[in-house]
């Protein structure tokens, strides 16, 4: 086997992780379980987390209307998994009010009605629940208590109660979760994508650039043998987003800023100050390839100015196609075992 012919006019390839290397279902899933128990939560209702995993595609079923819930967030540009299921939230309480969000059908048609680009409505959103609900703007807004609220209840139910203790140093609201972290599979075939991987990184810089924090981007590329192939400092991820907002003081640094493949790019030791002023070698862009498979994906390598491959593993899958197609994607594969081709 070998690299597809269009790969030899780039020197970096920039991956996305879930929905392109790694399956989004867990993550899926513990953002339909954190939706559940934080809404619970806000209710007076302990859940029971054995109970949950026992019932976890029914919860997830019912949060996410059988998935399509999730298909228009991110096509509308959700990214993170924290930031679905906080949206899902704050639109079951507008939907619904604070003490009458049981009601999924009415968030899934309330969804579809927003703009096509819903980062820049997340403060409206905030703003409406708040008018809804009684609860305090500041409280609802991103990155406020609710939403770190919600952040640490989904990575209980991702890293388990073990490995979330060992990481934030503090015990989690409500305990006895195992981890929906030591269940993952690569989203293709493992040995062609350590073939893609080895020879990528013959001749090419291998990166990534995804919403999972370090913790998280880590344990499947050791396990499926494949860390090795990536550049040292070119494991962007969300620990990288966190650390510039808070250096630079901006908050809208995520996909689809172009941040995380441009940090990507010119390397994790590269000045924040520099990539968000645009002080760097634009020359390299030229030669550069962004692979996903979400909306956020396309605008941020499109902001930035390089080349993107589609790939159809996303929750849409083949139904993403038209989509970018209209965005003018330089590439659309079925997914990225496609970058091999029969041939010595």
């Amino acid at each position: 086997m070998k690299l597809a012919k269009f790969l030899g006019k780039y020197d970096t390839v920039i991956f996305d992780m879930d929905g392109v290397i790694t399956s989004e279902q867990n993550y899926w899933n513990c953002a339909a379980l954190t939706v559940w128990e934080y809404l619970n939560y806000n209710s007076g209702q302990k859940i029971n987390a054995a109970e949950c995993m026992q019932n976890i595609s029914k919860i997830r079923s019912r949060v996410f209307s059988d998935d399509e819930l999730i298909s228009i967030l991110k096509g509308k540009g959700v990214n993170s998994n924290w930031d679905l299921g906080y949206v899902t939230v704050l639109i079951a309480w507008i939907c619904n009010g604070k003490n009458d969000w049981n009601y999924f059908d009415r968030v899934l048609e309330y969804a579809k009605s927003l703009s096509d680009n819903i980062i820049d409505e997340y403060d409206n959103l905030a703003i409406k629940c708040a008018e809804k609900t009684g609860f305090d703007y500041e409280w609802l807004k991103r990155n406020g208590t609710m939403w770190t609220t919600m952040r640490d209840i989904f990575q209980t139910w991702f890293l388990g109660d073990e490995l979330f203790e060992k990481t934030f140093g503090y015990i989690p609201i409500n305990t006895g979760k195992t981890g929906l972290l030591y269940k993952e599979e690569p989203i293709v075939d493992k040995n062609k994508l350590i073939a893609i991987m080895s020879l990528l990184s013959r001749n090419k810089r291998v990166c990534t650039g995804t919403g999972r924090p370090y913790i998280e981007m880590l344990p499947p590329i050791e396990n499926w043998g494949i860390k090795q192939y990536f550049a040292q400092n070119g494991l962007c991820n969300y620990d990288n987003v966190v650390e510039a907002e808070k250096e630079l003081n901006n908050n809208a640094l995520t996909k689809p800023h172009p941040y995380m493949f441009l940090k990507a790019l010119y390397g994790t030791d590269y000045s924040n100050k520099r990539i968000v002023d645009g002080d760097y070698d634009k020359a390299k862009i030229k030669t550069t390839l962004v692979v996903g498979d979400a909306g956020a994906d396309i605008l941020a390598a499109q902001a930035m100015g390089a080349d993107f491959c589609a790939v159809l593993t996303g929750i849409q899958g083949e139904r993403a196609r038209g989509y970018f197609e209209k965005l003018g994607a330089n590439y659309i594969l079925k997914s990225v075992e496609d970058f091999l081709v029969e041939g010595e």
